[in-house]
């Protein structure tokens, strides 16, 4: 009879995605949108520059 092993835990793995903004360079973060127009659900965006205009949310990439 085979002996049990624990699970292995993915706690400590935690890797952050980042992806570079094509336009400034900079590393972009996925977030969730939700909108009253548009797609919603998961985007690209630079947090340091998104402030919610319709500038930032056009340039948010969509996570494909």
């Amino acid at each position: 009879m085979a002996t049990k092993r624990p699970a292995k835990l993915a706690i400590g793995k935690k890797v952050q995605v980042t992806k570079l903004d094509p336009i400034s360079g900079k590393p972009m973060t996925p977030v969730k949108m939700i909108r009253r127009s548009g797609s919603s659900g998961m985007h690209w965006v630079v947090l340091e520059e998104f402030d919610g205009t319709d500038k930032a949310i056009e340039r948010a990439l969509p996570i494909r």
